[in-house]
């Protein structure tokens, strides 16, 4: 998005594009919808979608598959893989790509996980203002009631972290937007009886409200 006016939704898209560049993690604790939701959202702004479950090392998913949760010093490793990928992409992008531009999914429970994600860009604190602007990256919370968590967790098959791990991600959650200093976060709460399909509209509603689209 230019300075002097809003992107056209096909120029952020574009290979080419001469604004910023974008980075959406979709966030929150197992089983509150970050796959579906992210797929959706990258899908819908022509973006690059990534797992970030695939840059877990298989220690941290053996743990999961055990129903232990991971501790700080199991999520570093993770966190600090993911924040490369979002330079790394930059750099060797491949031009029949959707864009530069991302969707990631990541559970980010903490703030301080968070802040391991916002380097080099325009919100993070510390960046450097001459090149700050050029990447914005911004976080959607996924905000979903423990017992619903627990239900999909149950009822979808073939995912390494189960039920078990419900209770102590809920736990480690430290809910974004609390504070009133997360600005770059943009909470959505999957109310009860809110389909999936409604889910992607707000979110996708909101993303587009934040990006001027």
């Amino acid at each position: 998005m230019m300075s002097q006016q809003p992107q056209s939704e096909s120029s952020i898209g574009d290979d080419k594009q001469t604004g910023p560049r974008w980075i959406w993690f979709v966030t929150g604790p197992t089983a509150c919808g970050k796959t579906t939701i992210a797929k959706a959202l990258a899908e819908t702004l022509d973006f690059t979608f990534v797992e970030g479950d695939d840059y877990h090392p298989q220690a941290n998913r053996d743990k999961m598959a055990r129903n232990q949760p991971l501790t700080d010093a199991d999520r570093a490793a993770w966190l600090t893989a993911l924040r490369e990928h979002e330079h790394e992409h930059e750099r060797t992008a491949d031009p029949s790509a959707p864009s530069p531009n991302l969707v990631v999914t990541c559970s980010a429970l903490k703030r301080r996980y968070r802040d391991v994600l916002r380097p080099g860009s325009d919100q993070d604190h510390g960046h450097d203002a001459a090149g700050g602007d050029s990447l914005r990256v911004r976080f959607v919370f996924l905000d979903v009631d423990e017992d619903v968590l627990r239900q999909r967790a149950r009822e979808r098959k073939g995912h390494f972290a189960g039920e078990g791990l419900v209770s102590s991600q809920m736990e480690a959650l430290e809910r974004p937007g609390e504070d009133g200093e997360e600005g770059d976060v943009v909470v959505v709460r999957v109310g009860e009886g809110m389909g999936v399909g409604d889910t992607q509209g707000e979110v996708v509603r909101r993303v587009r409200g934040v990006m001027g689209i």
